[in-house]
């Protein structure tokens, strides 16, 4: 829309740049796949932490205020040892999950992913 000589696009723009260059990455589905497989697991490592710890602080908390009852002919006993023994496997599987999450926390970024992808070790 120009106007003897003035551009109504001059009122709102001061400056263009352009700036279209790229790389072009060229891969297999097959290896892109594998690649993203790859990911995806890292990144579900980085979050799975959540599950073991609240199930760790859940036991726990029956632990600490709860009163067991014989049950099922089961006795008081044998529920507090049944409990703590899960409270020692969650401690154990929350322990492991953190320890992934910290250990997989930088190969799970997108820079990563796209440094895999153009096949770029770090």
């Amino acid at each position: 829309m120009e106007n003897s000589g003035f551009n109504i696009q001059d009122k709102f723009v001061n400056q263009v740049r352009t700036n279209t260059k790229s790389d072009l990455i060229e891969i297999t589905e097959d290896k892109l796949e594998n690649i993203l497989l790859k990911h995806l697991k890292k990144i579900s490592k980085v979050d799975g932490w959540f599950t073991p710890v609240s199930l760790f602080f859940t036991i726990l908390i029956v632990l600490l205020t709860s009163t067991f009852n014989d049950f099922l002919n089961v006795e008081k006993s044998v529920w507090k040892a049944i409990f703590i023994i899960g409270l020692i496997i969650t401690l154990a599987w929350s322990i492991k999950a953190i320890y992934q999450s910290i250990r997989c926390s930088k190969s799970a970024t997108i820079n990563y992913l796209i440094g895999e992808i153009k096949n770029h070790r770090e």
